[in-house]
């Protein structure tokens, strides 16, 4: 059960879409249950989108509810950018969302996805259940499954649900907060394996289940090397070429609270300080904008400091990746210590180029610590971002190799790995289920 999957764009899709990929490999075939709410992949060579094998699509009315509940403002990103959390909704539209389409908007596609799911099940010997969030309501579908079809069910949590919420006002709304918990301790106590990407988000989990030792493990996103391609080293820096800083993928279109305007701000203060910093630095934004942040990054592009390129392909985004000397990561500040780690970070650790993370205290912040892989900054202060960057454009230029993570160290974080990790989890409960037949 993965509602993000491709075409759709997502930082969740790539989990998902490994998985069905390596499984195999440790003995494992893969159905999919997704919704067909962004459509199917386009056409491949020769063949019919129709052929999609192993993959069912769940019909749901979310077009009329983004028509209802959504703002689609000049220059919006393509449709499968636009996201579904309550942080992208228009202010005097948010109660539908927040207050009746509870735990997600994505709610309404679990009917027709459970018929179909229970279509798969009588026609295929399936062995075992899995389940991704985000959304929660993906996990609802696995419960559901759970107990009509007694299935064992392994439960991923690819971000934090109630510990770190994707939408930042959850922890607001006492109400809903309090019944969104006890879903989430209703989908932790009723799996019968747990899986999460962090460390925190483990330790978080294990509270709901403290009785069953084990219950939760830990399986961290990651990067898939086949993607990505053998290390280069970075573009060689002449006197006269700038440090070049490479940001993909979106700010407040993946997440209300997340913003370049600090990162923007540094630059400038920099280039307003000395001239010289104009050619001294030169960041790339790579990915979808909104019209506000277009306008941020503007004044900056005629100073010959930022080139905003938009979407691209991923390939393409890799690629640029490559062109780095630095690459960017821009995370939101938090009241409490971040579980969630944004999936572009693992791609910049098999790429191998210094991170920069705009982060507080959290799991960013301790892997690029435990890997020596860059450096951490507030990503609300401008005045640090931009001591931050005149060392790194000193410390890449004295030595281009450093503070870049070991191949030997990121073993754990790549995708074949990490389905490894999954087959054993299914090896374990269908253990488990011949055992007490």
């Amino acid at each position: 059960m993965a509602y993000h999957y491709p075409p759709v764009l997502s930082g969740g899709v790539e989990r998902t879409v490994k998985f069905q990929r390596y499984l195999p490999e440790y003995g494992y075939g893969v159905h999919v249950v997704t919704t067909s709410a962004f459509g199917r992949p386009s056409r491949p060579p020769g063949g019919s989108c129709e052929e999609e094998v192993g993959v069912v699509r769940a019909w749901e009315p979310i077009q009329l509810y983004r028509r209802i509940a959504h703002r689609h403002p000049p220059q919006a990103p393509p449709p499968s950018f636009v996201r579904t959390r309550p942080g992208a909704l228009a202010p005097a539209r948010r109660m539908l969302s927040r207050h009746v389409l509870i735990p997600d908007g994505q709610i309404t596609w679990i009917p027709h996805a459970l018929v179909l799911a229970l279509r798969v099940l009588r026609r295929t010997p399936v062995v075992a259940l899995y389940s991704s969030y985000p959304p929660a309501s993906a996990h609802l579908l696995a419960l559901l499954l759970k107990r009509l079809a007694n299935r064992p069910w392994v439960a991923d949590f690819r971000d934090s649900w109630t510990q770190d919420p994707l939408d930042p006002a959850l922890t607001e709304l006492r109400l809903r907060w309090a019944l969104e918990r006890r879903l989430e301790r209703g989908v932790v106590r009723s799996a019968d394996l747990v899986v999460a990407a962090t460390r925190l988000g483990v330790e978080y989990l294990r509270g709901w289940c403290e009785d069953r030792p084990g219950h939760v493990r830990l399986i961290p996103n990651g990067f898939d090397p086949e993607d990505i391609g053998p290390r280069t080293p970075p573009p060689v820096l002449t006197a006269e070429a700038p440090v070049r800083l490479v940001h993909t993928g979106a700010f407040s279109l993946s997440h209300p609270q997340r913003t370049p305007a600090p990162l923007l701000d540094a630059l400038a203060q920099l280039g307003q300080r000395d001239p010289r910093w104009t050619q001294r630095l030169h960041l790339v934004l790579v990915g979808p904008l909104t019209p506000a942040e277009i306008a941020a990054a503007t004044p900056l592009q005629r100073m010959g400091m930022v080139t905003v390129t938009g979407p691209v392909p991923r390939p393409r985004a890799l690629a640029l990746q490559a062109s780095a000397h630095v690459l960017v990561l821009v995370d939101h500040a938090r009241p409490w210590p971040a579980s969630n780690v944004p999936g572009k970070f693992y791609e910049y650790l098999g790429v191998g180029r210094p991170i920069l993370a705009l982060c507080g205290p959290g799991m960013v912040q301790e892997l690029i610590e435990q890997l020596r892989a860059g450096r951490c900054v507030p990503p609300d202060d401008s005045a640090a971002i931009a001591a931050e960057l005149a060392r790194l454009h000193d410390d890449v230029r004295a030595a281009p190799g450093h503070l870049v993570a070991s191949e030997s160290a990121l073993a754990p974080f790549q995708r074949r790995a990490q389905a490894a990790a999954l087959a054993r989890c299914f090896d374990e409960l269908l253990a488990r289920t011949e055992n007490q037949a």
